[in-house]
């Protein structure tokens, strides 16, 4: 996970500190990586225990831990600023090269954010045998169907209900043997947070995928897997979001079929001979 990456994403929801902290670590990241807890604070006029609760809540072990990464990075150069926007008078070859140059920076920042560790952990709880529940509406719902199809191919069981009621009415009787993957970019879209909150709060685990800030779907979830915020002046519609959310389910997927690599190949195996029976007669 890219550690100035993240806290640009999250400055936003950060306390003043916190703030404090994080605009002194971008203006003074090659600085950072050779101080110590008690040097970082004082620079910051902050205390070396604000320093260790930063960390952790970025995600780190503590301050050791964040300046690793942020060594780690010191060699990737600068994140391009780039806000890509579809213009009246662009031309399809501009915007082909737009969409192209938006695909691959969204690519590499989705996987830049991932924190592994968490991922690795979501896999283990759906393998313990979890009954999974998917919620998300609109684009979200498009991201929770694909990840229903693939999971079905395998013979994971999964649950996903397009209608808001029947989505609640689910959530409210779930329980410790189940875990659910919310989907919401913003994190706020209420009846996906509705969900959220109904199946924790009767045990269930909860896997978001949603921005990397301190919204209602990040502060509820067991495992919060963050998507890079989209560029203020992008016209796309959900089209980098989307994308993110599909990179983030698929790795779910893998991690989940690699558990079993017998099983999931016998299971790919029937589901394909049988839709292709079908298909030739």
């Amino acid at each position: 996970m890219g550690c100035t990456l993240l806290i640009k994403e999250c400055l936003d929801s950060l306390t003043s500190t916190e703030q404090r902290l994080a605009a002194y670590l971008l203006d003074h990241t090659s600085e950072v990586i050779h101080m110590n807890a008690k040097e970082y604070a004082a620079a910051c006029t902050s205390s070396p225990a604000a320093v260790v609760r930063f960390s952790k809540r970025l995600g780190f072990k503590g301050f050791t831990a964040l300046k690793l990464d942020l060594a780690r990075e010191s060699g990737q150069g600068e994140l391009d600023d780039f806000q890509a926007a579809i213009r009246d008078n662009d031309d399809m070859e501009t915007i082909v090269r737009k969409a192209e140059r938006i695909h691959l920076q969204n690519t590499s920042l989705t996987y830049q954010m991932l924190n592994v560790s968490i991922l690795s952990q979501a896999v283990e709880e759906i393998c313990a045998g979890r009954r999974i529940h998917l919620f998300g509406v609109g684009a979200s719902g498009l991201l929770a169907m694909d990840f229903l199809y693939k999971s079905s191919r395998i013979g994971i069981p999964a649950t996903y209900h397009s209608d808001a009621h029947t989505n609640l009415a689910t959530a409210s009787l779930l329980g410790p043997e189940d875990i659910i993957i919310a989907i919401s970019y913003s994190g706020e879209t209420r009846e996906t947070v509705l969900a959220a909150r109904a199946a924790k709060e009767h045990g269930a685990k909860v896997i978001a995928i949603t921005q990397a800030n301190r919204n209602t779907l990040a502060r509820l979830a067991d495992y919060p897997l963050f998507v890079p915020g989209e560029e203020k002046e992008l016209r796309v519609g959900a089209m980098t979001s989307r994308t993110s959310g599909l990179f983030i389910l698929d790795l779910l997927y893998l991690g989940i079929a690699k558990h079993d690599p017998e099983r999931t190949e016998e299971s790919l195996r029937r589901t394909r001979d049988l839709i292709r029976s079908f298909q030739e007669e």
